[in-house]
């Protein structure tokens, strides 16, 4: 969402644009562009609404004779510093006079039509609410990892940066809906508060693929480590996915960043509106790569899920996994919402600079995919503190005690067998590393269950067939 203004491209950045006119035979993109035209060109009154140089250039030219004034009288009335900046203005469109004047009068008189309408005040609470469950979340996928593997992963770490560029993200995001306030209308704010909003609406385009790229790179990372417990039928095509996923949200990181960057001939273009150059049409091009990124949440979404389901697992155990990673279709649906929202409000629609409404569902989906990214991690931790929350004890569990050696070679050698020859039962809940220093399986569920005395999974080196299937999956 480069420019604020139409689209960027020379042949938007003009009058005569094909339409129906409503404002004295002009068009409502021909009454907006007049306003920040000619805003621009008064660089005297940067500080003054839009609104009020319109209406004050009118009456200069109401007063003045056709052809009775210089460029430089001009220039004077209309608070222009030199006499360069109406030729430039009368270059993008603004001539021959008859059209200027009528075009200026049409702007100055729709001011009692025009729809004066306020920003939105939600950005605070939904920045507030999303940030501290996403900072909770946090929180307890990094105490799951303490407790249960004693460090951190590298999809862990990637997971931190990402939070932390989406809290930028956020901080930025309140700055600018604040900018806009007083006011979403081009003609209700002035040249100085147009080029504030269209420069915070940059850094959020160039930082938004950013923390996007480290929360699916952390997802993938975590597939990466289901491999080993893959069906061997499937195990190189899953692999593949996600290498194939990784490259592609690489390159649409990349191919967004140089979007914005190179749209125009400089990168900060509010500052000489009037003649900078644009070769692309940077709305298409977003609205290109929001749809590239829905494709890749889908894909994220749906890689685990066939994996998931021909482990050898339970069917209890297959769709409590499945759920766990199908929380992450609300983060889809919000991406969705998104995109959408890129078209019909990213850009000047009817006047209204409403590109906080991008922002809000921005701040949800960066928000909401750490959240949903972590929901294994806590699954784990809540089944190690309070398994019978999620009732991952199997319900033939007799008695319970510390297993002897003997127990622990006769699991080695059997992949079958769950009872000793006392008739003591060991329940293993599939989901979970039995091997000291991997994390248990969270999205399968559970830990394992060798009778009491706190015997951690770190006191079993080896499981059953179930638990060698999914020790990866975490």
């Amino acid at each position: 969402m480069a420019s604020l203004t139409f689209s960027t491209t020379n042949e938007d950045m003009a009058f005569g644009s094909n339409g129906i006119g409503g404002f004295g035979g002009f068009t409502m993109k021909e009454i907006v562009f007049t306003h920040v035209l000619l805003a621009f060109t008064a660089n005297k009154k940067h500080d003054e609404k839009m609104s009020d140089v319109i209406v004050s250039v009118a009456k200069y030219l109401e007063q003045t004779p056709v052809n009775g004034s210089s460029v430089a009288e001009l220039a004077e009335a209309m608070g222009a510093s030199t006499a360069r900046r109406v030729q430039e203005v009368m270059i993008r469109g603004w001539a021959p006079e008859p059209f200027a004047r009528e075009v200026t009068y049409a702007s100055a008189n729709a001011q009692l039509i025009l729809d004066h309408e306020k920003g939105t005040s939600a950005m605070p609470t939904i920045f507030g609410i999303m940030t501290a469950f996403a900072t909770l979340t946090l929180i307890l996928r990094i105490w799951s990892r303490e407790i249960l593997v004693m460090r951190l992963m590298l999809h862990d770490w990637f997971m931190v940066i990402g939070f932390i560029l989406s809290l930028a993200y956020g901080i930025i995001s309140l700055l600018h809906a604040h900018l806009l306030l007083p006011a979403v209308a081009v003609w209700d704010m002035s040249w100085n508060t147009y080029a504030q909003a269209q420069m915070y609406q940059t850094i959020l385009s160039l930082i938004y693929p950013v923390p996007l790229f480290f929360i699916k790179s952390s997802l993938l990372l975590f597939y990466l480590r289901l491999c080993p417990s893959c069906p061997s039928e499937i195990r190189s095509v899953f692999r593949t996915s996600i290498f194939c996923t990784f490259f592609f949200i690489l390159a649409t990181c990349v191919t967004n960043f140089f979007v914005i960057l190179l749209q125009c001939d400089e990168l900060a273009y509010w500052e000489a509106e009037a003649t900078m150059v644009c070769k692309l049409d940077s709305k298409m091009a977003q609205m290109a790569l929001g749809g590239v990124s829905v494709v890749t949440d889908i894909l994220l979404w749906l890689m685990p899920l066939p994996v998931v389901w021909q482990l050898d697992l339970g069917k209890r155990e297959k769709v409590l996994a499945v759920i766990t990673f199908g929380i992450a279709a609300v983060a889809c649906v919000v991406s969705a919402f998104r995109l959408r929202a890129i078209q019909m409000y990213g850009y000047v629609t009817d006047g209204k600079i409403l590109s906080v409404n991008v922002s809000i569902l921005t701040v949800i989906e960066l928000n909401l995919a750490i959240i949903c990214s972590s929901a294994p991690a806590i699954r784990a931790l809540i089944i190690h503190y309070a398994p019978r929350l999620l009732n991952v004890y199997s319900q033939s569990t007799r008695r319970i005690r510390r297993p002897t050696v003997k127990d622990i070679k006769q699991m080695e050698l059997s992949n079958s067998s769950d009872e000793d020859e006392d008739g003591s039962t060991y329940t293993i809940s599939v989901g979970v590393s039995v091997r000291h220093g991997e994390y248990p399986m969270s999205p399968g569920g559970g830990a394992v269950t060798m009778g009491g005395d706190g015997v951690r999974p770190g006191d079993v080196e080896k499981g059953s067939a179930s638990v060698r299937s999914a020790r990866r999956l975490a």
